[in-house]
């Protein structure tokens, strides 16, 4: 069962690129739980998992709670991992080792300053502090760091103590947990309060503004880039003007660097601006729509096949905040062009509770995105910015893309015979496509269990008399009612419409019709194969509807 519900989700899931070349801010709306507003915490990306890891900072007073939002589950999750955990803290700094999937926590501050280092590994969901062997870099609160995977370690820059601002780059070996001294006798200036980003087409880190209070300007507005494989620092183009406490991510897949926000001169700023490192230049891009408000001390991700995150800050009045924004390319207007169900591909009107394949243009991300059941057991009614709704009504999302959605039809759209279909993906929505409603539509999936749970095929074909296990989408309402996008919680719900299993022509004994486990808006049946032998055609009919030809059962005497 659980490879068949992997494949429910993996049904035509292509998706192409295309130029974009506007802009957009969406907030990512969420409920509780949620983490306290906060300034000067961390936030990085986990692309396998699909989670962005916000840790410590100040929300009242400083903190060392770590959560995760889960965007293939709309949610955060508050975590609470094994082992002691790191010392409340704020202006640390926390990149990603992808090698070993986990987040690494640098230095900060406190009663005192810092440089301790510290893995929180994600599969063990477990803190341990990592003894660091030789000499060190000094304690330091708003410094900058990036992971530098080619050379498996942590890459980290200026920032300061009590004791003033710092000039001096350390790289931190993630297999041998000892650090190097890499400073050049070339550097940026003794700064605090910047940010950096690892450019990994250039294989280089960007280090932009910051403060250098008592040792030059504050702010700043010099880029600098630190080439990883020559240890060498180069100015690049002067930025926008100049900032600290801002937030930024590198969009890998636009080659873009994005700063949002930040300080100047006791003002905050709301802009946002792009360094495009091919042309070693700056850009104040165009976007469509509202977006944030100005804050200071906000956090920035990047995520993939969507766009760069911004987390936190504080905004006027010193509030601070737990918002959540996405900064990405605003795709092209969205349009369906077609919907079908998702098991058989037949288009021909829809029924309540049926998977079906939206196929679009500019309806999600280039990268499609699968969802996953929530703690809840449902699934998310919006994923990767995208909504879909029937008369207003929102699907559960299995899959988006920018030409494809696999979602869930509401069981409330039962009593329509016409349905309004509008797809929304980042702000901007298809112009509403009417959509035949209908009690059943029987889309049979092609792949057929034998009794023992392997699949049937003519190397493996079905004993006469054996049970085989059949799956469908399209069934209509249940009784008792299924609930919209969620996991059956007690017992299985049947179809009101009656089921008729044929095989070789011959109708079978249906033992089980019901909601199938670890799935919403699939039927499983479960019937005993009569005496016929070779490839038998499968039919089954749910009301008036009957399953597409195609599907067959191999079975042997």
């Amino acid at each position: 069962m659980r490879v068949l519900a992997a494949a429910f989700l993996a049904v035509l899931t292509a998706c192409p690129l295309w130029g974009q070349p506007l802009y957009s801010f969406e907030p990512i709306a969420f409920g509780p739980p949620a983490p306290q507003a906060r300034t000067d915490g961390t936030a990085v990306y986990d692309p396998q998992g699909r989670r962005l890891y916000v840790f410590a900072g100040r929300a009242g007073t400083r903190r060392n709670d770590l959560w995760a939002y889960a965007f293939d589950q709309a949610a955060w999750v508050a975590l609470q991992p094994q082992g002691a955990a790191p010392p409340a803290r704020d202006g640390h700094t926390m990149v990603f080792d992808s090698a070993r999937r986990r987040l690494i926590v640098f230095g900060g501050q406190a009663s005192s300053f810092f440089n301790d280092v510290w893995a929180y590994a994600i599969e063990a969901d477990r803190w341990t502090r990592l003894d660091a062997s030789g000499p060190a870099p000094n304690i330091r609160y708003g410094h900058s760091a990036i992971a530098d995977p080619r050379r498996d370690r942590m890459v980290i820059s200026h920032g300061f103590t009590d004791e003033g601002r710092f000039d001096d780059t350390w790289a931190f070996d993630f297999a041998a947990n000892a650090w190097t001294e890499i400073s050049p006798a070339r550097r940026p200036l003794r700064r605090c309060l910047h940010r950096a980003a690892y450019d990994p087409a250039r294989d280089r880190m960007l280090l932009y503004g910051g403060c250098a209070s008592g040792a030059g300007p504050c702010p700043l507005d010099d880029l600098w880039a630190f080439d990883l494989a020559a240890n060498a620092w180069t100015q690049l183009a002067s930025g926008p003007p100049g900032r600290e406490f801002y937030g930024v991510g590198f969009d890998s897949e636009a080659d873009r660097m994005v700063i949002f926000g930040g300080r100047a001169s006791g003002a905050l700023l709301g802009d946002v601006r792009t360094f495009d490192p091919a042309a070693n230049a700056w850009q104040e891009p165009e976007f469509s729509g509202p977006g944030p408000s100005a804050r200071s001390r906000v956090e920035g991700a990047f995520v993939d096949g969507m766009g760069v995150v911004f987390f936190g800050g504080s905004t006027a009045g010193g509030r601070s905040t737990n918002e959540l924004w996405l900064f990405a390319a605003a795709g092209p207007e969205v349009s369906v062009e077609g919907v079908a169900n998702a098991f058989n591909f037949a288009p021909g009107g829809v029924a309540p509770g049926e998977i079906v394949s939206l196929f679009v243009r500019g309806g999600g991300p280039l990268q499609g995105v699968s969802a996953q059941f929530g703690p809840d057991g449902r699934l998310p009614f919006e994923l990767a910015g995208v909504t879909v709704a029937w008369n207003g009504m929102t699907s559960p999302l299995y899959f988006v893309s920018d030409e494809q959605i696999n979602a869930q039809v509401p069981y409330e759209t039962a009593a329509a015979t016409e349905l309004e279909l509008t797809v929304t993906h980042r702000g901007r929505s298809s112009a509403a496509a009417t959509v035949r409603a209908t009690p059943t539509k029987a889309g049979l999936f092609p792949v057929v269990l034998n009794q023992d749970g392997t699949v049937n095929s003519a190397a493996n074909p079905a004993a006469a008399g054996t049970v085989v296990v059949l799956f469908l989408t399209g069934q209509g309402v249940t009784t008792p009612p299924s609930v919209t996008g969620a996991l059956p919680m007690n017992g299985y719900p049947e179809p009101v419409a009656p089921v008729v299993v044929e095989v070789g022509g011959e109708a079978l004994e249906i033992l089980f019709k019901g909601q199938a486990p670890l799935t919403a808006g699939v039927m499983q049946i479960n019937a005993r194969l009569g005496s016929g032998a070779g490839a038998l055609a499968v039919r089954v009919r749910v009301g008036d509807a009957v399953s597409q030809a195609g599907v067959v059962v191999w079975t042997a005497r």
